[in-house]
């Protein structure tokens, strides 16, 4: 378990890292079409609204939702049955819900999952005074509850999602009934969770696409490494650049490095950061 958010743990030192290899990120360009080299039949560039950028490869590292818009949009993967394909899958919606009591509240374990005081979701709490350095000597207690599934909840003013979340706990560990919450941080998210469904696994994508320069990344994306969800997007995400590699070996055969080749001028450093939430 990681102490600390992946934000700042993980994804804040490896962009900083890459940046000093010249990596540049993008923030805020949302990808609306690519455009295609019909000789190769490779993707020869990105657009982003009424902006183009060149590009040698490409790596989807997006969820079910985000790619089933690009589909809709893009003139070159509506042209691809793997792509059309995807339309067949779905997601769900998460509320993730942070809170700071008025006292210490014992629970368990750092991560505990739930069920059963709702048929339409599940839940787990995580006790952050256990995961985080930052609360670790909080003299009171900072938990999140995630309720996934949470399709029904998501609707539901801040107000009401507390109550309904402090009731839960409340049936969980009766301490909870005489906490009052301090502090409260609400974020919903929906459509981003992946709907694993009896068979929706004919319908998910593989780690090569079609186009010989796109490939894929996530925690849906078909591989037999036998890892699953953040490991899976991990795992296919190193996959993905490997491939990025072979890639570049064969638009730019004198590329021999072992590895991406940052510094090789052809290549394109570019990387469209639409991240949603990295904790």
């Amino acid at each position: 378990m990681v102490s600390g958010t992946l934000k700042e743990k993980i994804f804040e030192p490896w962009m900083d890292f890459m940046r000093t290899r010249d990596c540049e990120f993008l923030d805020g360009r949302k990808v609306t079409d690519f455009v295609l080299n019909e000789e190769t039949g490779c993707l020869s560039e990105v657009v982003c609204g009424k902006k183009k950028y060149n590009v040698d490869a490409v790596i989807f590292a997006v969820g079910i939702s985000t790619l089933q818009e690009l589909v809709k949009n893009s003139a070159a993967l509506c042209t691809r049955e793997e792509f059309l394909k995807v339309s067949n899958l779905s997601c769900f919606d998460l509320i993730s819900v942070k809170l700071r009591l008025d006292k210490k509240v014992n629970i368990p374990n750092a991560s505990n999952a739930c069920s059963g005081f709702g048929d339409s979701f599940a839940w787990t709490i995580l006790d952050l005074n256990q995961i985080y350095d930052e609360n670790k000597d909080d003299p009171v207690t900072v938990l999140q509850a995630d309720f996934y599934h949470a399709n029904e909840l998501l609707p539901l003013k801040d107000e009401q999602v507390l109550a309904k979340v402090m009731s839960c706990l409340s049936k969980c560990i009766k301490e909870f009934d005489t906490a009052t919450v301090t502090d409260k941080q609400i974020r919903r998210f929906p459509k981003s969770l992946t709907h694993y469904f009896p068979g929706s696994y004919k319908y998910m994508m593989r780690g090569s696409t079609s186009f010989p320069n796109l490939f894929m990344a996530g925690d849906w994306i078909t591989t037999r490494h036998r890892s699953w969800s953040q490991e899976k997007s991990y795992v296919t995400g190193l996959e993905a650049a490997n491939r990025v590699v072979l890639c570049s070996r064969n638009l730019h055969p004198s590329t021999t490095s072992f590895g991406l080749n940052l510094h090789a001028p052809a290549l394109t450093r570019m990387i469209i950061n639409d991240s949603r939430f990295l904790d």
